[in-house]
């Protein structure tokens, strides 16, 4: 390589003696922008001199090479550079490594360098110095990822303690929901009880007054039987001088004065009356405890029939003064179920039907319950010949606080409280038809497995 000495004149170096130079040659400036080269180094990197002049060598060189990586200042400012290596690229972008000298004019305006073309162990060792530093890129990039990895992996598990704080307060959230709704459907079937109350006393005392009727009956009864036994003690007891024909007299006497005839044959109606009054008292009593049981609100197999004879004893008062019922039911199988909710859907039908008939004002009407089996559905259906549903109102019955009674003797909760139970609690469907002036049926369906939902 021939020694290029540090020059303070561009100005006194003519192109040509460039040119006479068996190696390339680049003067750059401080920036490293190139201002002269020769035709060595055109040669070299196989550019045209209008590719080189005036571009800054960075842009000359390889995307992989080491002076882009740590960039021109780096590359150069440590000092003269003796055999470092520079893989510069061609114009049409193929990789010319070469072996470099460097060292600053005397001016210290300008960095002269030489090139020459790279024997096959400088171009390993420079790219052994590039896989070092990639290797070194690499590791940082590693470490760094590692690090992002573990500021990662802290967030998740923070994540994770939150999302498990978040879980137990949910547990805590639906077994306190849990709770509510069960305190919720036993308010609502005492809110029934509450509104039937009056009714429901006034069904007990009736059977209750007949019999303390029939008890005060036959207390005088016991007395009048008492007040003839001891007459005829005394007559067993006379002077034996009376005559059988006094005795006959006088014992016919005391049948006649204690009325013994009518009172033997009234006893046993009085004591029927006040067997059926005790037993007709227990009906409504075993209805109410069934109606407004504290049962689970889980699902279990129940007698269908059995709740809507239930729900009639506890809304006799509600139609007794304005339609006679009557029932159809059909054989059903046991039916898995929430049996309490349903005793109030049955109650607020069987209600809405009393209200309809006196609503109509024809006088007394029929309220019609019947029950089947339809494949492995059960049906119950709820008809009444009151003032029907206008068309136009259809879309809104089972709307929430939706009523077309007057104030005070409707909320417009019920039908959607019932629609809801049937359909979101139990998987069944409730429907209804209706006409203005001839009536209602309401029909629900459920599955009897209370698992397979009703199309």
């Amino acid at each position: 390589m021939t020694a290029l000495s540090p020059v303070s004149n561009l100005d006194a170096m003519s192109a040509p003696r460039f040119d006479d130079l068996p190696d390339g040659m680049i003067v750059v400036d401080r920036s490293g922008r190139v201002e002269q080269t020769n035709s060595t180094f055109l040669a070299q990197v196989e550019r045209a001199e209008r590719e080189v002049l005036h571009q800054l060598l960075e842009d000359l060189v390889a995307e992989e090479d080491v002076m882009r990586l740590v960039g021109f200042q780096a590359m150069f400012d440590a000092g003269p550079v003796q055999d470092g290596h520079v893989i510069f690229s061609s114009a049409d972008g193929r990789r010319r490594p070469l072996i470099i000298s460097a060292g600053l004019s005397r001016n210290e305006l300008h960095l002269m360098i030489t090139t020459r073309p790279a024997g096959i162990v400088q171009r390993e060792l420079a790219d052994a110095s590039r896989w070092v530093v990639q290797e070194q890129e690499r590791s940082m990039s590693l470490a760094e990822a590692r690090d992002a990895l573990f500021a990662k992996n802290e967030a998740l598990r923070l994540a994770q303690v939150d999302l498990q704080h978040a879980y137990e307060r949910l547990q805590t959230e639906v077994a306190t929901r849990e709770r509510l709704e069960l305190a919720l459907g036993l308010a609502r079937r005492l809110e029934a009880v509450g509104q039937l109350s009056a009714g429901v006393a006034h069904e007990i005392n009736t059977p209750l007054q007949y019999v303390g009727d029939s008890i005060h009956f036959l207390g005088q009864a016991f007395q009048r039987l008492t007040t003839y036994v001891e007459r005829v003690q005394r007559l067993t007891l006379a002077q034996p001088s009376s005559s059988w024909s006094d005795f006959v007299a006088a014992h016919d006497a005391a049948r006649k004065e204690g009325r013994l005839a009518f009172v033997m044959d009234e006893i046993p109606r009085a004591l029927l009356a006040s067997k059926e009054g005790i037993e007709h008292v227990s009906k409504i009593v075993q209805a109410l405890k069934a109606f407004s049981h504290q049962g689970s609100e889980e699902k279990g197999a129940s007698d269908l029939n059995a709740a809507i004879a239930n729900t009639l004893v506890m809304a006799h008062h509600e139609y007794k003064n304005s339609a006679t019922v009557v029932t159809d039911l059909g054989d059903l199988p046991s039916v898995r179920c929430v049996v309490g909710q349903l005793n109030q859907v049955f109650l607020n039908l069987i209600v809405n039907a009393a209200h309809a008939i006196a609503d109509a004002a024809r006088g007394s009407g029929t309220i019609t319950v019947a029950s089947r089996v339809v494949g492995q559905l059960v049906e119950v259906s709820i008809t009444d010949d009151g003032c029907g549903i206008p068309e136009e109102l259809h879309h809104k019955v089972f709307e929430s606080f939706f009523t077309t009674k007057e104030i005070g003797r409707g909320t417009g909760q019920g039908l959607a409280l019932a629609r809801q139970i049937v359909v979101e609690g139990h998987g069944g469907t409730l429907t209804f038809q209706s006409k203005v002036g001839q009536g209602t049926t309401f029909t629900l369906r459920l599955p009897i497995d209370g698992v397979s939902p009703v199309d």
